[in-house]
């Protein structure tokens, strides 16, 4: 597997070149590189854009990048014994003057059959004629429907972080704004405001789990939709670390997490279990681990407890593998106080840290987390 990071170092900056493009080129093509099942789902995606089709290919194939094509430089090349494609993609800037037809004069001289593919932001750029164009948000379609049912974990990961980055370059797919939106957007901006403002102030509060030196931090965390409390112990000069991460607070949207199926569009209080590499290394065979998920399923109660690895109505998520929601407008909905809500946030979640805490299991998965941290980082 060749080195996404490696790759982008051997780009030199240019005048008029976007880093953004080069940044999704060499993801894109580490992506397909990964999985068999990527490059198939994408070549075919493209393939229902030609006229005619090719033939997709069941043999070897080389993806490269950077190729120098007399001194032009297209930004993806798929081969295989019988047909080359040519990739050109664009984020934000047009096409250069005859950018593809320099390609294909290149490719007309080197290969027995080739096709130039053009990928853009939106269908206004497509222009110079390329064989197939197509735009991000097609390429996105494609992937997030292989994402669900691959049976691949690292492919998924993959996925999963490229249709990230995707979106959040606004490359995804569209959606319009709609009449409620427009109408209740102050108040929406309002309430994510005070969300922010419940939690700060609980921050300043006494918790369980600071007895066992988990500091509570404020979060709001885009990539995961969750604002909120975070606790983790913090080793040596390592600083705070997810050995394990507890996370107090409100999951916006389940979608990262792998919950969407339980969310159903509903705003709730999550408390979260996450763990680094490190720590997600050492639950793969901790009997503590075992001990206490077994342990955890007993005093939840009213919460909904979620296993990701093992929930078939979850998508399992390394980072953040266990979850345990409740609705959170039952809770404040006959509250008329912000400090109300901020005692409301601070009892429900005391409760479940006191029970933690209480728990031998839970204690020595932590001193087992933190001792191996310990040992890799002397």
């Amino acid at each position: 597997m060749e080195s996404l990071l490696v790759n982008l170092r051997k780009y030199r900056p240019r005048e008029n070149n976007d880093p953004l493009e080069n940044f999704l080129t060499e993801a894109f093509a580490w992506l397909l590189r990964s999985n068999r099942e990527v490059l198939q789902a994408v070549l075919e995606c493209i393939n229902n854009k030609l006229q005619p089709p090719i033939n997709v290919p069941d043999g070897d194939v080389f993806i490269s990048t950077q190729e120098n094509f007399n001194n032009k430089f297209p930004d993806l090349v798929i081969s295989w014994h019988d047909c080359t494609l040519v990739f050109e993609h664009k984020v934000n800037s047009p096409l250069h003057l005859n950018q593809l037809q320099n390609y294909r004069e290149y490719a007309l001289k080197t290969y027995d059959n080739h096709k130039i593919i053009l990928i853009t932001a939106t269908s206004f750029q497509h222009a110079q004629k390329p064989d197939a164009a197509l735009c991000w948000e097609e390429i996105y379609k494609c992937l997030i429907v292989l994402a669900d049912k691959i049976n691949d974990e690292h492919a998924s990961w993959a996925i999963e972080d490229f249709l990230s980055l995707l979106k959040s370059e606004g490359l995804g797919p569209k959606t319009p704004m709609n009449r409620f939106s427009i109408a209740n957007y102050l108040e929406a901006v309002k309430f994510s405001e005070q969300v922010d403002s419940i939690f700060k102030e609980a921050q300043k509060l006494v918790w369980p789990l600071q007895s066992i030196g988990m500091e509570p931090v404020f979060k709001r965390q885009g990539t995961e939709s969750r604002v909120g409390l975070e606790f983790c112990p913090t080793i040596k000069d390592k600083g705070r670390q997810w050995l394990p991460g507890i996370f107090c607070g409100v999951l916006l949207d389940g979608a990262d997490h792998g919950v969407k199926n339980f969310t159903n569009n509903e705003l709730k209080l999550c408390l979260v279990f996450d763990f680094n590499r490190t720590g997600q290394e050492t639950i793969k065979h901790s009997e503590n681990y075992k001990k206490f998920k077994e342990g955890l399923k007993s005093f939840v109660n009213d919460w909904e407890y979620i296993d990701t690895a093992v929930e078939p109505n979850a998508k399992h998520n390394k980072w953040h593998p266990i979850i345990i929601l409740k609705p959170i407008l039952p809770l404040f909905e006959s509250t008329n106080t912000h400090q109300e809500q901020v005692n409301i946030v601070l009892g429900v979640f005391s409760e479940l840290q006191k029970n933690l805490i209480e728990r031998p299991e839970f204690i020595k998965l932590v001193e087992e987390l933190t001792v191996t941290k310990s040992s890799v980082t002397k």
